[in-house]
């Protein structure tokens, strides 16, 4: 057998142990790397959803025409240059991957006029009609994306507005406030921590989203009622 015929031999062997090795070795980093950019692709896409959703909540809030006698929550802030107290009727719709939730029948009607929310007309009927009550008026049961009352008397919506990030935010919220006069500022917040007690916010997630939302500079206002990771 001649030098050529050897050769030829041993290059029809195929790959040694050392040659698979280094070849799985690049495959595994080549197929980490693309998982994690589809990761990364597949949760920029989910935020995106979740902004377009919120500046929609946002539009609604902001355009909706509130009654004299709004039944916010009384807060108020002391402006830390001047001293000055300023307090306002606050009222909110705050979201996570369960569900929405209006803090009010005029949070829960912007919503449902905006056509973000559905629910049979007697009852929106009924929500406009005892919107400045303070005993609100709340359905019997579900009713379209209306599903319960909460604990604190908010609207509990569920529908397709619900948070669809894993790792930006795990809840957002958009805040209304009226000052004495009736005029409307807006707050707005995120979490991406999962809670399981007390009143917690992370102000880089909650400044992202306001700014993502086009609420830079607005109210960062802290996450209502918690929500659990459930």
């Amino acid at each position: 057998m001649n030098k050529s015929e050897n050769e030829k031999r041993r290059g029809n062997q195929g790959f040694t142990l050392l040659e698979l090795i280094v070849v799985i070795a690049i495959l595994a980093v080549l197929a980490a790397a693309i998982s994690i950019n589809v990761i990364r692709y597949i949760e920029r896409s989910r935020q995106e959803m979740d902004v377009y959703n919120a500046t929609m909540i946002r539009d609604a809030v902001s355009e909706y025409t509130y009654p004299d006698d709004f039944q916010g929550t009384p807060v108020s802030f002391t402006d830390p240059e001047t001293g000055e107290v300023e307090v306002f009727e606050r009222g909110w719709v705050y979201v996570d991957k369960d569900e929405v939730r209006c803090s009010d029948a005029s949070t829960a009607l912007a919503l449902i006029k905006a056509g973000l929310v559905n629910v049979s007309k007697n009852t929106e009927e009924q929500i406009f009609i005892h919107e400045e009550d303070a005993n609100p008026w709340y359905p019997s049961g579900k009713d379209g994306d209306y599903i319960r009352k909460s604990s604190i008397g908010e609207y509990v919506f569920k529908n397709n507005l619900c948070v669809k990030s894993r790792q930006t935010w795990n809840t957002y919220q958009i805040d209304v406030y009226l000052d004495e006069q009736g005029e409307l500022e807006l707050g707005a917040s995120a979490s991406n921590a999962i809670r399981s007690g007390g009143h917690f916010k992370d102000e880089e997630a909650a400044k992202y989203f306001a700014k993502r939302v086009g609420l830079e500079g607005a109210r960062v206002t802290p996450i209502g009622s918690q929500y659990n990771g459930n």
